[in-house]
This record gives C-alpha cells, sequence and structure tokens, in this order.
C-alpha cells in the first residue's frame, strides 16, 4: 500500500510539473506590457508614495489618487497627510498647496522632462525608450508578479532608473521606484488600477481659488 501510494503522489507530482507552462522571457514580458497599454487611453488608481534617500534615510508616506489621460494629461492628488495638487493639461503644471495658499504655474511643460508624466507612454514603447532586464524579487514571485529595471537609453533622461512591479496576467501596474540623480528613491504604490476609465477633460485643468497666491518661476 505504501508503494503504491508513493507511485500515485510521484504520478501527480510529474503531471503537475508537466503542466506548468513556460515562464515568459523578458522579451515576451515587455511585448505583452507594450501590447497592453498600446490601447491603454487613461489609468486611474490609488497611491502611498514613499521617498527615500542616504542623507534624510525614509520619509513620511504620502497617500492620494493619480489620474493619467494620453496624450499628457496628469492629475495626482496628495490626501494625507498634507493636501497638494499637481495637475497638468499637457501644457502647463500646476502646483498647489492648500495650507500655504501658494500656487505654482510652470507654463512650458516641455521644460520639465521625462519621467511619470510620460508613464502610458513609457510602457507602449519600452523596448525603444529604456534597456530593460527582469529583477529576481522573492516577494514580486510569491504574489505572481514580475519586477522590471528600465534604464533610459537617452541621455537627457531626468532620473537613473525606473523599476516597475506589475501583474503577470493583465501586466497591471502595482509599484514604481523612481531613482533619480541623486540617488534619491521615490516609490509608488498602487492599488485599485483602472484603465481605459472615462475622464473629462476638465478633471486636468486648474483654476487657482481667490486668495491663493500664483507664483510663476522663469528658471529650473
Amino acid at each position: 500500500m505504501r508503494l503504491y501510494l508513493s507511485l500515485v503522489l510521484m504520478w501527480f507530482a510529474g503531471s503537475a510539473a508537466f503542466a506548468l507552462p513556460p515562464k515568459p522571457t523578458t522579451d515576451e514580458v515587455v511585448r505583452g506590457i507594450e501590447s497592453t497599454y498600446e490601447g491603454v487611453e487613461s489609468l486611474r488608481a490609488e497611491f502611498v508614495q514613499t521617498t527615500r534617500s542616504a542623507a534624510l534615510g525614509e520619509g513620511q508616506k504620502q497617500r492620494g489618487r493619480m489620474e493619467i489621460k494620453r496624450p499628457s494629461k496628469m492629475r495626482w492628488d496628495f490626501q494625507r497627510p498634507e493636501p497638494r495638487l499637481f495637475v497638468t493639461n499637457g501644457e502647463r503644471m500646476w502646483v498647489y498647496s492648500p495650507k500655504e495658499k501658494q500656487a505654482i504655474l510652470y507654463e512650458d511643460q516641455a521644460m520639465l522632462g521625462s519621467g511619470v508624466q510620460s508613464l502610458l507612454t513609457d510602457l507602449q514603447k519600452l523596448d525603444e525608450q529604456f534597456t530593460v532586464q527582469e529583477i529576481e524579487d522573492p516577494e514580486a514571485k510569491r504574489v505572481n508578479n514580475v519586477v522590471l529595471e528600465l534604464t533610459p537609453k537617452t541621455e537627457n533622461a531626468n532620473f537613473k532608473s525606473l523599476r516597475l512591479e506589475l501583474t503577470r496576467k493583465k501586466y497591471l501596474l502595482r509599484r514604481l521606484v523612481l531613482v533619480d540623480a541623486f540617488d534619491t528613491e521615490t516609490e509608488l504604490a498602487f492599488t485599485q488600477v483602472r484603465l481605459n476609465m472615462a475622464m473629462d477633460d476638465s478633471v486636468f485643468e486648474f483654476q487657482p481659488p481667490e486668495g491663493v497666491e500664483v507664483i510663476k518661476p522663469t528658471g529650473f
């Protein structure tokens, strides 16, 4: 009986191993992500942002909601612990602090360079924009996510690298870690990710409330 049970268990183990699909290659993952986001016109998600630096350590966690719409509209509503708004219609960007009663207006969006604001476009053209390497991350693997390390191919990028964690099945964005030129890390963890939701263009416009000081920087 013991021998019979051992043979049965061995057969099931062999059958299960035989039935497992092969792990996609990095190139296949990249093509899957590009194919998925090629047809994505908008993205909405809740986020938690954490900033880390060698000098200051880990900063305070900030929570809010982000909305992105092609070709270059973006809104980041920081809700806790202190309200703050970053919003752009693709031509100019507002940074608004209710606590300080101050709004900074960047009238030339192009001056801000590349980064998270071009996320949808970058996900559609990973192979063109970055050198891509798949990273082994035990925690991500445990929940069947894939992690990619992206190094910009262009020299005028304003960051060193970008690490993405996405679900393997639908390539939904779960985590993003951006490393800037000073090795400061900005991590964004995403939940409630929704693709192709209807978004009115008015979401990406901003009118400073009465009494708010408007500042227009002349350079960077």
